[in-house]
């Protein structure tokens, strides 16, 4: 089962546009951003956080998006062409095959996210070493960051691949695996600590606070999160979202 829906996923054109753009885009985007360090004053150099440079929100936030694409198309392609219903026949329990499929999806986009994390680390160490601001491996909360982007691309592709067995329909589950978590961070806290540890527990934002030295340049808002809330809020959402899938996909007429 993992074999046939390992040559599923890599029988789809967009799937090797996705990974092969993916370290490319982290290397673009690293450089473009840590390139310019050096124009900024002395006192922004005190307060840049160099492990934030080094795994940039915004190139990553976009690689993320890929991921959750990647995953959602792995399932609602399946359902658009037909080809789910010649999946079922050949295995019944529906819950084997999408546990495979999740198994398939997130090996693959956590080795493509730990190439991502190296080239993106790699790629910012080197021009933020000039100016004096690079950090080691070793440096306490580095490894933290380092993991965490490695972990956030198979987050999110689990999370899509869920998405894609709910909803079935490409158009709808790309959207909702797109906007569902931009809403979710976006959650205004205005003070207040429910809605806080709601927008906190959105995976870019839990990999946020992962990937922060807590300097000055971060911002943290007025109830920041542990390493262990995020880490738990990481977890959570692909575990929640596949257990829907499971138990949705079995109930369902194909």
């Amino acid at each position: 089962m993992l074999a046939a829906e390992r040559i599923k996923l890599f029988s789809q054109r967009s799937t090797y546009v996705l990974l092969a753009l993916t370290p490319v885009i982290t290397v673009c985007g690293e450089w473009f951003t840590c390139s310019g360090v050096h124009l900024v004053g002395a006192s922004a150099h005190t307060a840049y956080d160099p492990l934030r440079g080094s795994f940039n929100s915004g190139t990553w936030g976009f690689l993320m998006v890929g991921a959750g694409i990647l995953g959602t198309l792995a399932m609602s392609s399946e359902y658009s062409s037909g080809l789910i219903r010649t999946t079922f026949l050949a295995v019944p329990n529906r819950r084997r095959v999408v546990l495979a499929k999740a198994v398939v999806v997130a090996s693959v986009t956590s080795v493509v996210g730990l190439i991502t994390a190296i080239a993106s680390f790699i790629t910012a160490q080197t021009i933020l070493s000039g100016d004096r601001l690079g950090i080691p491996i070793g440096q306490p909360g580095v490894l933290q960051g380092f993991v965490a982007s490695t972990a956030i691309l198979p987050v999110c592709a689990v999370i899509g691949m869920a998405v894609g067995t709910l909803i079935r329909t490409s158009a709808a589950a790309l959207f909702t695996t797109v906007l569902a978590p931009v809403l979710l961070g976006a959650v205004p806290t205005g003070g207040n600590q429910l809605t806080a540890a709601l927008s906190n527990s959105a995976p870019q934002n839990a990999w946020n606070t992962l990937t922060s030295l807590g300097t000055e340049w971060d911002s943290v808002g007025p109830f920041p999160p542990t390493a262990l809330q995020s880490w738990t809020a990481l977890a959570f959402w692909p575990l929640l979202t596949l257990l829907a899938a499971l138990i949705v996909v079995r109930r369902r007429e194909v």
